[in-house]
């Protein structure tokens, strides 16, 4: 099981925010002060110390470590193509790799290599963040950056299309890129240099992370934890209780529960005057006292209670279901009345007011005619109007009194009846509390400005009694606030209970103890009250200590430093190291003597390079920034050899700002690991690019060479071919073959003068090279244009330049410069014509003077 793989598993049942410190140890390389801003967050979101934000779902998912699990299959990098929305990348170009190992791209600052390497640094795996991804700026169309890569995989072309929103592809990530940035996540120089290999620096970095959560947990849990210092209380109410064992289980809103009311608040001063004075009296004058008591309040009570049946919310209600049953009943009895009575020559025959006339008629008659019928028959006198009733007349009265003595007009008297006689009540009940000044008076000594409430209750209860006599009653009415008749209630029960336990001095002493009590409990309460803010805070506060040490409780390194005990002492560590060691010995770092071991401190765990027999332990404060980039390579290379991981590594300006003599070794490195794998290297420095090609050609490695190129418009424009600067003698002589097999095509269309200009062309660029030929292969490099000093040490190669050498160079270079541009020739002598065929004898003038040169025991290097 690799590094990785115990990682990912132990990582599994750790807390959120640890989790999410390997991520972002896996997404930068290592944690700055923001990222342990940011996980000390996610700690506290974790715990409830602070709100979940929109980012937390993403914080607390599981984590991603595609491409560090161990290597399934070889992965080669194939070809980017079809890209779009990447700053000023032409969308028409195709980067395609050929099959050899080694891939050399050069680009000049601005020609598109950045993006490009970019595009390789989120789609493929680097230490470090991954660049952002910029659009055209010009184009006010641009789309969503995207491209197409391709690779060879299980000897399979496999196709991905890329954009920065896609999720990490596995086989993408088997590819590695390093660049100079990535460079400073493989070695530490804060205080030693350290190799920290990918997979333990998750673990050197959560501690990290894990030691400034702790911090910030210890530093807000300093100052007496932040509690508020609250008096103690003394008594033995459920309040005092309450307030003694605050803890974080404390609900805050049972606070609530011991804040005292303003009528407790009201009663405190009263009940301490009732037990001085129930201190000095008898259990017979307390009791006499206590019955007097009762006697004023009870009329006070009665009135309260003979008011609330009439003009309380509950009464209202019955109330209004009466008038609405009344005027339902009526309209119910005036529509059947219509009917019943219609062509009757009085409009108010048969209402309710006609009905009591009717009534009283039907009694009279009855009582003085004696007669047993009602209504009166046909021909019988009406003893009030003195007429003779005839046929009509008969059958209007018959039709009445059954419409009287149907159940509908029945109901609606009924109805009316009840409700009137409530409104009659109403309109005879008193509402004066001119009567019960004794009773308001006494309950002032139970409770401040009781007398207040109920002069303001009696004010409410005059202004409904009026509402109630309208003959519209209202929708909804203000409730009222009953309180000061509840505390009334309340005080007479009291009493009569006191009256009830009062036999003797000893009853005496419980009640005024009871009383004490309450006062005890009311002035807790007012306690609360008057504290609720700071008591609410110190709850808060438990809480939060209870969360904190949740957290610090979870800051113990220990389990980060066994797990890097026990890759340490696994079988994984040591090739690490053999491949490290290796790793400084091919780069010839012998400058001094370097060891290599681990070690661990705090859940750190890191390998230290020191200086053997030296009283200068750590290599970072002698190695020079060469020095330091090509152990950071070392490092790179090293994990790749540890894990034996085959795939396709890149190389971005690996040697950046490094000095020629360390860019020899780099380039001389990085030549030889293309035997074991794809190698890409991009580079901006022609002369990182010349000292590759020459490496390179000096092993007989075959290797494709890329140029980038700009136009006006777009970047990123692909030449298939080395920069021409960069070239050895070797590559040139191959360029001016292609360009003279392509002059050889051209030149059965073309004119003399085309010709002739194509010839100028070739022979600038054959004179440059007879000039890389006695730096390269006559003066064996003993000076060369890119080095600053020079290599004396080669002179001893050089046993044997001959005049015939020089006639060869001075007779090829007089004719270059006959031949190229630059010197401007009498119009009349002008420029002899150069057949195809001397110039390809020219070519092989050079190249056959090469290849002697090479061969040759005199100056072979």
């Amino acid at each position: 099981m690799t590094t990785i793989n115990k990682i990912a598993q132990w990582s599994k049942d750790k807390p959120i925010w640890w989790q999410h410190s390997l991520r972002l140890t896996l997404m930068h390389g290592k944690l700055d002060s923001e990222d342990l801003n940011e996980i000390l967050k996610i700690a506290k979101m974790e715990h409830g110390l602070e709100k979940k934000n929109d980012n937390y779902p993403y914080c607390s998912s599981d984590l991603d470590f595609t491409g560090y699990f161990p290597e399934q299959h070889k992965v080669f990098l194939h070809s980017i193509s079809d890209i779009q929305g990447v700053a000023l990348l032409a969308e028409n170009q195709t980067l395609e790799f050929s099959n050899e190992n080694l891939i050399i791209i050069y680009g000049e600052n601005g020609t598109g290599k950045s993006s490009y390497t970019n595009i390789l640094k989120h789609c493929c795996l680097t230490r470090g963040d991954q660049p952002e991804i910029i659009g055209n700026a010009f184009n006010k169309n641009n789309p969503i950056p995207q491209a197409k890569i391709s690779v060879i995989c299980n000897e399979k072309k496999i196709q991905y299309f890329w954009n920065p929103e896609k999720p990490s592809i596995d086989i993408l990530k088997s590819i590695r890129v390093f660049d100079s940035l990535s460079a400073h996540h493989y070695i530490n120089k804060e205080d030693e240099l350290g190799f920290k290999p990918i997979g333990l620096n998750l673990l050197s970095e959560l501690s990290k992370a894990v030691n400034h959560v702790k911090l910030n947990m210890e530093e807000d849990n300093m100052a007496n934890n932040g509690l508020i210092n609250l008096p103690e209380l003394t008594s033995c109410s459920v309040t005092a209780e309450f307030i003694t064992k605050l803890s974080a289980n404390t609900n805050e809103d049972d606070i609530n529960l011991h804040i005292a009311s303003v009528e407790e608040l009201q009663r405190i001063e009263p009940l301490k005057k009732e037990i001085i004075q129930s201190k000095s009296q008898t259990v017979k004058i307390k009791k006499e006292e206590l019955q007097q008591n009762i006697r004023i309040l009870t009329p006070l009570k009665k009135i309260c209670e003979d008011i609330l049946n009439l003009l309380s919310d509950e009464a209202f209600e019955n109330l209004k279901k009466q008038y609405v049953d009344k005027i339902k009943k009526e309209t119910f009895a005036e529509n059947m009345r219509q009917q019943t009575l219609k062509g009757l020559p009085l409009e108010s025959i048969g209402g309710l007011n006609w009905l009591s006339l009717w009534q009283e008629a039907k009694n009279f008659i009855v009582k003085e005619t004696k007669k047993k019928i009602f209504p009166l028959k046909k021909e019988e006198y009406c003893p009030l109007c003195l007429q003779e009733i005839d046929e009509r007349s008969e059958k209007r009265m018959a039709n009445l009194d059954k419409y009287l003595n149907a159940q509908a007009a029945k109901e609606a008297k009924k109805a009316k009846d009840l409700f009137d006689q409530n409104i009659n009540e109403l309109s005879n009940i008193s509402l004066s509390l001119n009567s019960y000044e004794a009773a308001l008076n006494l309950l002032n000594l139970h409770q401040d400005n009781l007398d207040k409430k109920f002069k303001k209750l009696f004010s409410k209860l005059e202004e409904r009694k009026k509402l109630f006599s309208t003959s519209n009653l209202p929708e909804k009415i203000e409730k009222l606030d009953l309180k000061c008749i509840d505390e009334l209630k309340y005080i007479f029960t009291n009493i009569e209970m006191q009256i009830e336990s009062l036999y003797s001095d000893e009853d005496l002493l419980k009640l005024i103890n009871k009383k004490e009590l309450e006062l005890s409990h009311l002035e807790d309460k007012k306690y609360v009250q008057e504290n609720k803010e700071n008591i609410i805070s110190n709850i808060r506060r438990y809480k939060r200590i209870r969360m904190q040490d949740k957290i610090l409780s979870e800051c113990n390194t220990k389990s980060i430093s066994d797990i890097s005990s026990t890759i340490n002492q696994s079988n994984v560590v040591q090739p690490l190291m053999d491949a490290f060691k290796n790793e400084l010995s091919e780069f010839g770092f012998n400058r001094f003597n370097v060891e290599v071991d681990s070690r661990n401190k705090r859940g750190n765990q890191q390998f230290k390079i020191s200086i053997s027999n030296s009283k200068i332990s750590t290599v970072a404060k002698i190695a020079s920034e060469g020095e330091q980039r090509c152990i950071a390579i070392a490092c790179f290379l090293a994990e790749m050899k540890a894990d034996s991981r085959k795939s396709a590594v890149i190389f971005d300006d690996p040697v950046n700002s490094l000095s020629h003599g360390w860019s020899k070794r780099v380039a001389k490195r990085l030549v030889d690991e293309s035997k074991e794998r794809q190698v890409i290297i991009f580079t901006h420095s022609l002369t990182f690019c010349k000292l590759l090609l020459e490496s390179a050609e000096s092993k007989d490695i075959k290797h494709s060479n890329f140029t980038f190129e700009r136009s006006f418009r777009d970047a990123g424009i692909i030449r298939c071919h080395a920069p021409w600067p960069a070239l050895t003698t070797g590559g040139r002589i191959k360029a001016l073959r292609k360009k003279l097999e392509n002059i050889k095509k051209r030149s059965k269309n073309n004119t003399i003068n085309q010709i002739h200009n194509e010839c100028y062309n070739f022979y600038g660029y054959l004179r440059e090279s007879w000039e890389r030929l006695v730096e390269e292969k006559l003066l064996n490099k003993v000076v060369t244009r890119f080095e600053r000093g020079i290599q004396t040490n080669r002179l001893s190669k050089l046993t044997d330049i001959c005049q015939d050498d020089i006639d060869k160079i001075n007779k090829a270079m007089k004719k270059c410069s006959t031949y190229l541009r630059g010197h401007d020739s009498a119009t009349a002598i002008g420029e002899p014509y150069i057949s195809i065929e001397e110039m390809e004898q020219d070519l092989n003038t050079i190249y056959n003077f090469s290849q002697e040169l090479q061969n040759s025991p005199r100056c072979r290097s």
